[in-house]
């Protein structure tokens, strides 16, 4: 799958598993998935969020921490796990590139 850049050239999407750590606020808006969904989803470069499936959590005063291991769209797969832990609340980002659909 492609799509255009803001400079017209094809960007290639790429699919990646990653397996990682999330908090999200108590009071996010929406259920537990919804608030990993949307910081996997925010990092620069995720284009998508295709499956997400929470493996443990954590309850903390402020937030729940969840295990996730999910399916992202990325634009480069290279620095994803950078990109990823920029992220306020988002660590122990491990990848994996994948060649075919999830």
């Amino acid at each position: 799958m492609s799509t255009k850049s803001s400079d017209g050239s094809a960007v290639r999407r790429q699919p990646v598993g990653v397996t990682c750590t999330v908090s999200v606020p108590r009071n996010a808006a929406g259920d537990l998935e919804t608030g990993v969904r949307d910081k996997l989803g925010g990092a620069d470069g995720v284009d998508g969020v295709d499956d997400v499936d929470l493996q443990g959590i954590r309850p903390g005063l402020n937030d729940l921490t969840v295990t996730v291991s999910a399916s992202l769209s990325v634009d480069d797969a290279a620095d994803v796990a950078a990109r990823l832990e920029e992220r306020f609340g988002v660590s122990e980002v491990e990848v994996e590139l994948r060649t075919g659909p999830p």
